[in-house]
């Protein structure tokens, strides 16, 4: 059993059409990944939270469409030629059956890090957070940069089993 701080809060990170839909960018650029299954552990862990009167964010990654706001621009880049997860699409939406309901915070981020320039680290520290429990898509890219930069911060960290990993990390944790 997890002991929890005095003030939690549940971050739902990427669970976005772009990176888990099949007809999302990345599935178009052939990597397809399938968390789905992880969906229903998400809104068991969202009730729960509800439940106990308890804060839900979802942070999703969102560019503007020149794409001025995204760190690495290389020229025929396969995110830019698919219009992905441009802010406003459907591309960078969060999952049908996850849609925030009213009263859970979406952040929109340009980096690995939901930190990174957004407005996250103010937003837990005014409501007084101070325990971080963590879920999503990309354990090894935006969940995990996420986390470090949060201990960084002195939250407390906690990682949830229900979390998807790439298909690129479980190729490198299966050599």
């Amino acid at each position: 059993m997890v002991q929890l701080d005095s003030s939690p809060a549940l971050l739902v990170v990427d669970m976005q059409n772009g990176f888990c839909h099949e007809q999302g960018s990345f599935a178009k650029m052939g990597m397809q990944s399938d968390p789905t299954a992880i969906v229903p552990h998400i809104n068991k862990l969202r009730s729960a939270f509800h439940a106990a009167d308890l804060p839900v964010f979802f942070l999703r990654t969102a560019y503007n469409a020149d794409y001025s706001d995204r760190r690495r621009r290389d020229r025929g880049d396969s995110v830019e030629k698919l219009q992905g997860l441009l802010r406003g699409s459907w591309d960078a939406d969060i999952l049908e059956e996850l849609t925030p309901e009213p009263g859970e915070k979406v952040i929109e981020k340009t980096r690995f890090s939901g930190f990174f320039r957004t407005s996250l680290e103010d937003t837990l520290k005014d409501r007084g957070i101070n325990h971080l429990i963590f879920t999503g898509v990309g354990t090894d890219v935006c969940v995990e940069t996420t986390a470090r930069d949060a201990y960084q911060l002195n939250f407390a960290v906690t990682t949830l089993s229900t979390l998807y990993e790439s298909s690129a990390a479980r190729r490198r944790r299966q050599k």
